[in-house]
């Protein structure tokens, strides 16, 4: 009797156990974080109706929600600079002129009422224009443009003829592993526009004095830089659409699919190096900083 053939069985038994973890797995990262992954990057106007209490905070009565604490505040801005304007009259100083400050904070406090409807246009016009290169690769390519539908093309391995110790495996473990990754931060650019819708009627009502109108820069940037980042992923989806091999090996297949999620996870940063804003990060430190940045800028 062979005495190796114990230990020969127990690494095989092993070996086994792994993969069929591996597999099952893999396969629930594979059916459930793609089309999560394109609900959290293809954002329309359905994100301010995420749910009753939502629909609430981001209510466009200016007698409800946020705006309601906004116009509060708008008001309050109104008395302390009449309360100025006395106090530079009783001591000669000079103070901005009620005419330029009243023009001013009327256009702001119009702005900050419908603050949540303009930002519903911004989101409107991004989609479209994210839609719009969507569908130009549907016609191009005959494939709808996600990353539910690109992970079905690329991805083409059996499941149950799945081996974490060969290149196939270890590539699957990889897509599995970025694809996490990139659900993470998209996840995170999806709080942080909802962060900004909430205090975008703060932003506009930043205008109405020259010493705080630098809130609503900081804050456009920050909103258009996320927003900008969904056309720049719709641009980005094409390419490996074009770069499809028919009937092409697997390992080439999945390499262009981790090259794909990779060239996602850096266009943020591609984004951020253009035209500014707040980065985001899967990484915990990394988001922090960029969340301080968002109110520090």
């Amino acid at each position: 009797m062979d005495p190796t053939t114990p230990s020969t069985d127990i690494v095989s038994i092993i070996i086994n156990v792994i993969n069929q973890l591996c597999t099952n797995l893999f396969s629930s990262i594979e059916s459930n974080i793609f089309p999560l992954i394109d609900e959290l990057v293809f954002i329309n106007k359905n994100i301010f109706n995420t749910g009753d209490k939502m629909s609430r905070i981001l209510s466009t009565s200016p007698n409800h929600g946020v705006l309601l604490l906004a116009n509060c505040l708008f008001t309050g801005f109104v008395l302390y600079y009449a309360l100025r304007l006395i106090v530079a009259r009783l001591t000669f100083s000079e103070f901005e002129s009620p005419s330029k400050f009243f023009m001013r904070s009327f256009l702001a406090g119009i702005a900050t009422n419908y603050s949540l409807s303009i930002c519903t246009m911004f989101i409107n016009t991004t989609d479209y224009i994210s839609n719009f290169f969507c569908n130009l690769g549907k016609d191009v390519f005959g494939y709808e443009i996600s990353f539910n539908s690109l992970i079905s093309i690329l991805n083409n391995s059996p499941i149950s003829s799945f081996d974490l110790f060969s290149i196939d495996g270890i590539l699957s473990g990889m897509l599995s592993i970025s694809s996490l990754t990139l659900l993470i931060s998209f996840a995170y650019r999806y709080i942080l526009i909802e962060v900004l819708l909430i205090i975008s009627p703060f932003a506009f009502l930043s205008l109405s004095t020259q010493s705080t109108e630098t809130f609503f820069k900081s804050w456009f940037k920050n909103l258009f830089s996320l927003l900008f980042l969904q056309i720049v992923i719709s641009i980005i989806l094409l390419i490996p659409y074009a770069l499809i091999r028919e009937n092409s090996s697997s390992i080439f297949n999945q390499v262009l699919l981790i090259g794909s999620i990779m060239a996602l996870l850096k266009s943020n940063q591609f984004v951020k190096e253009i035209i500014g804003g707040i980065g985001i990060s899967s990484g915990l430190q990394s988001g922090l900083v960029g969340l301080k940045s968002l109110l520090s800028k």
